[in-house]
């Protein structure tokens, strides 16, 4: 226990159970009521517990921290009985049966990307699977091993690179040809997410309780992943817009580029308070590098945008090809200068002091690969 006291589950149940109620309520001044013990007891998690498991805590503090913001919407911002939708519905959702009710609102907080409503984000999402089961399943199952091995591959950047020891050399001091490493962690975390969506998929379909419709590709292709605005956008599928239109209605922003650049600058810097909180739960303390690394995709995103609009406007063609290479060079080169600001407090604190490979290959491997190249690994 390195808290005041260790995670308790029944407070983890208790958050999720009134936000479920919180938006099957009628009333809108009970909903909003709702979100005050939400926001206490989410607070006493994330700060005042914590236990000797630190990646399971940091996913618990950032778990816990979209919840609060996912409320903070869908029960103070946004009437979530009128202004959101399933698509095709017609009927008011107040005058609808208890039961009714709390089928939808468990349906809406378990759509995080609202797959199947209105606000669904069609632009990002790749289109919906149209397949048979059979064929979705067989299709999944390739999925999930494509997404082992990106997991073991991120495992092996990891174990070259000796900055992921506690008590390693920082960052930094690392020869430039080893800093690309750093993406290493950002594979794991895909390809462990990516993992259990693609097997959550395959027992929901199999179950029959969704439809292959149901579970369109939780990320995109790294493909599209030549800039920063794509690697978010279209990858990762970062939609936290509510806060950042709702800010800019409170300011009168008028549509535009410059309300679209506020939204975006709210949405990473939610983003990073998401993140934030997360880090508090494993250091505790705020050193952790979130915000500042969140915040910087906004700046990274703003100076391609403004590089891209000059080399438009000089009247320049740059083949196809080329410009996709140059991107690529360019995420990879932005990546692994801000990882380590994300991670370094993270390392420090021992979240990768246990081993992080499920078999003995990619360890041996990486041994193999340093004793070839002359690296210490972690």
């Amino acid at each position: 226990m390195r808290g005041a006291a260790d995670p308790d589950a029944r407070v983890v149940l208790a958050i999720l159970s009134l936000s479920v109620l919180g938006m099957t309520a009628t009333s809108p001044s009970a909903r909003k009521a709702f979100f005050v013990p939400i926001a206490a007891l989410s607070i006493c998690l994330v700060f005042f517990t914590a236990s000797d498991n630190l990646p399971n805590d940091y996913f618990q503090g950032c778990a816990t921290m979209i919840n609060l913001f996912r409320m903070s919407d869908f029960l103070l911002l946004t009437d979530v009985h009128k202004e959101i939708r399933k698509k095709g519905e017609i009927r008011d959702v107040s005058t609808l049966p208890f039961l009714s009710r709390l089928w939808r609102s468990l349906s809406l907080y378990a759509s995080l990307r609202g797959v199947g409503w209105d606000h669904e984000p069609t632009s990002h999402l790749p289109a919906p699977p149209k397949r048979s089961k059979t064929v979705f399943i067989l299709r999944q199952s390739l999925v999930l091993a494509q997404s082992y091995l990106i997991f073991n591959f991120g495992n092996l950047l990891v174990l070259l690179n000796s900055s992921f020891s506690e008590g390693g050399p920082p960052f930094s001091s690392q020869k430039w040809w080893i800093r690309p490493t750093a993406i290493g962690q950002t594979l794991q975390v895909n390809g462990f997410l990516q993992g259990l969506y693609t097997l959550c998929s395959i027992i929901g379909v199999v179950a029959n309780l969704s439809t292959p419709y149901d579970w369109p590709p939780l990320f995109g292709s790294f493909t599209d992943a030549y800039t920063v605005r794509n690697y978010w956008g279209r990858v990762w599928h970062q939609f936290l817009t509510a806060h950042g239109t709702f800010f800019a209605n409170v300011l009168g922003i008028p549509k535009g580029r410059f309300r679209s650049y506020f939204s975006l600058y709210v949405a990473f810097f939610i983003s990073g308070l998401i993140h934030y909180f997360g880090d508090y739960k494993i250091i505790q303390n705020w050193s952790g590098g979130s915000l500042i690394y969140f915040t910087l995709q906004a700046v990274a995103i703003t100076f391609e945008d403004g590089v891209v609009g000059l080399v438009r406007r000089s009247g320049v063609k740059v083949p196809p090809v080329l410009a996709k290479l140059v991107g690529y060079l360019w995420v990879v080169a932005w990546f692994s200068f801000a990882i380590p600001i994300w991670m370094e407090p993270h390392v420090k604190a021992g979240i990768t002091s246990n081993d992080v490979s499920d078999n003995a290959v990619i360890p041996a491997l990486a041994q193999e690969i340093a004793a070839r190249l002359r690296l210490e690994v972690r």
